[in-house]
């Protein structure tokens, strides 16, 4: 199976000296559902800024469908849908939609777009400014542009922890439908039963490092929380009140 992302010894400090990814490798096979898991302050959202080129690698190397990952022409197989809500509100949902498809050289499908409002009970809000929007309604926007535009790879950071339990579940089940039509999908969160419930290959982060892979479609011992536990040394007995 060809490989959708890899990287190789990746490193990277602020400029304050602080080292926030060390000696990072892995690999996400085309058409999988990954999972990048650990706490908040793991490096999570670094990693994924470095594999879209919205910082400045500073050694490893990094590889998208077998490419560098900062070619123009990669750009145009892979979405990022970052945890901020750093988007245009003076547009409606509707002309973001449609600005996101045209920057990916992609015609609208309006039957599609309507279909996907509809799951996320968004119909009559597409066509009303974002600046109005709720941190929810957002989210859901965001989630209508990747799956009507359809790249090779989806990367959610933390996305699904913004919106209401049925938009969740309707999210679930379209990431598994994007990956049956051959997508491939990136999590990075920091809830372990998401992680659990929705990936197939889980990553564990922590401290900028990568502590474990896991295959989830296999048997395994333990949770990805008590697997977790024992990375971070917790232990019940040390919390008093």
């Amino acid at each position: 199976m060809n490989e959708a992302v890899t990287l190789e010894h990746v490193n990277f400090a602020y400029k304050q000296g602080v080292t926030v990814l060390d000696d990072v490798s892995f690999q996400i096979a085309e058409g999988e559902i990954a999972v990048i898991a650990g706490p908040n302050g793991s490096g999570k959202t670094t990693l994924i800024k470095l594999l879209f080129d919205l910082l400045t690698k500073q050694k490893g190397e990094i590889k998208i469908f077998g490419e560098p990952h900062d070619l123009i022409s990669v750009k145009k197989k892979i979405l990022y849908l970052p945890s901020d809500n750093i988007l245009p509100d003076f547009l409606t949902g509707r002309e973001y939609i449609n600005m996101m498809h045209k920057l990916y050289d992609k015609t609208p499908d309006a039957e599609a777009i309507t279909r996907l409002a509809d799951y996320y009970s968004m119909t009559k809000s597409l066509d009303e400014l974002m600046e109005g929007y709720s941190h929810g309604m957002v989210k859901k926007a965001e989630l209508i542009a990747a799956f009507s535009i359809q790249p090779q790879l989806v990367v959610i950071d933390e996305t699904l922890n913004g919106i209401d339990i049925e938009a969740k579940e309707v999210s679930k089940v379209l990431i598994r439908k994007f990956k049956e039509k051959g997508g491939t999908v990136l999590v990075c969160t920091h809830d372990l039963e998401l992680a659990e419930e929705l990936g197939e290959h889980a990553i564990l982060l922590y401290k900028g490092k990568t502590h474990r892979e896991i295959d989830l479609k296999a048997e395994h011992d333990a949770s990805l929380t008590e697997i977790f536990r024992t990375i971070i040394n917790f232990r019940e007995e040390d919390y008093v009140i």
